[in-house]
């Protein structure tokens, strides 16, 4: 059987998100049929080298993570000039999410609306990581198909370095709330992703609770400001970013792990990888009844969130950590989502998926007046996909 020839093209580096999920995607497939190309510092530099690579190393289909500049125009391009299909992954309707949040406003917007759509008219098919994504394009006539944010099975965490971690951070004898996320301020709506969990400590000053917040982003001082102003700010360890391995151990010292999105197009299609990894992880999440979130959790898991900005949520969030502190069996519920994560979100399905889709694509893409079979990674790759 004839090998395909995949290439990815991956906005950012080699050890970005998003490397790692080409990297968990592709772990399937013989290590001869896909090639990684990385973003560099400079995107016309980066268009350059990829377009070179592209001709001087044919592919069969090329796989564009994430519809962003040069890789989602580069291809699109190239597709309307009769070159390769490929295929666009992506976790974001970015259009709606820059108009709505106010990043990237202006002059901006309506070259973004006419990128991306451009982009998904020339795609053989468009990946996407949530379900209601996928009927929100399908329903608009664009070829989709779901494939969740998904985590690598984590190595087994020495529940001692737990400790470790909870003691140099200092967390010991605290209930510790935890978000995982990018702290990206939004010009229009006035906050920052972790304002919520800000706002419910107030609430909560007589419990002994901690919030760590990992990540960082250019929301950061917005949060710490807000937190100085309510006076909370001791009662906060922000922990910046980490690097990826550290994060099943940094995840380990949560007691409840924050997964919140706005209740509008932007996080009703969204999944976010930060969700598998609390499920893998065995965390108890309190997440917005909203996107995917509210498909895979328990209901006890879930809170109610109104429209883009609901100013009285942090006052439910509170409520429902008050709960969750003062009676604790509540978080034995968490032991069944490891092996929902499992089962539809390990790189370990989602890979053997993956081959599936590219296989269909190759298939389609194969046409009448070529000679031969289309190439194929081997079906017994796949065998056995829960």
């Amino acid at each position: 059987m004839k090998l395909p020839r995949i290439t990815f093209l991956v906005h950012g580096g080699p050890d970005s998100i998003e490397a790692i999920r080409a990297r968990g995607l592709a772990q399937s497939t013989p290590s001869n049929c896909v090639r990684f190309l990385f973003r560099g510092a400079d995107r016309r530099l980066t268009a350059r080298a990829w377009a070179g690579d592209l001709d001087q190393h044919p592919p069969n289909l090329v796989y564009v993570l994430n519809t962003a500049m040069p890789g989602a125009p580069l291809m699109a391009w190239r597709r309307l000039n009769g070159g390769v299909p490929y295929l666009l992954d992506t976790g974001d309707v970015i259009f709606e999410m820059a108009r709505r949040s106010g990043v990237g406003a202006g002059w901006r917007l309506p070259v973004l609306w006419v990128a991306e759509r451009f982009a998904w008219r020339q795609a053989s098919r468009i990946v996407v990581r949530g379900t209601r994504h996928r009927d929100y394009l399908t329903q608009r006539g664009y070829p989709s198909v779901l494939l969740r944010d998904g985590y690598s099975p984590a190595q087994q965490v020495d529940p001692q370095s737990v400790l470790n971690l909870r003691r140099q951070l200092g967390l010991d004898g605290r209930f510790v709330v935890g978000l995982l996320g990018s702290l990206v301020w939004s010009p229009r709506l006035r906050l920052c992703y972790g304002w919520d969990l800000i706002q419910a400590l107030p609430l909560l000053r007589d419990l002994p609770i901690t919030a760590l917040i990992i990540g960082d982003g250019s929301g950061l001082g917005w949060l710490k400001s807000e937190a100085q102003r309510l006076g909370v700010l001791d009662q906060i360890v922000f922990a910046g970013r980490i690097p990826y391995a550290e994060v099943p151990t940094f995840l380990r010292t949560f007691d409840v792990a924050l997964s919140t999105q706005t209740n509008n197009l932007p996080g009703q299609v969204r999944t976010t990888g930060k969700l598998p990894e609390y499920m893998a992880a065995s965390r108890f999440i309190l997440a917005s009844k909203v996107g995917e979130a509210e498909l895979l959790l328990p209901p006890a898991m879930l809170v109610p969130y109104e429209g883009e900005v609901d100013l009285d949520y942090p006052a439910r969030l509170a409520l429902r950590i008050r709960s969750l502190m003062t009676d604790p069996a509540q978080l034995a519920e968490a032991a069944s989502l490891p092996d929902i994560a499992a089962s539809r979100c390990s790189y370990e399905v989602l890979s053997r998926e993956w081959i599936r889709i590219i296989n269909t694509e190759l298939r389609n893409a194969h046409t009448a007046n070529q000679p031969g079979v289309a190439p194929q990674i081997p079906e017994s790759t796949v065998a056995g996909t829960p």
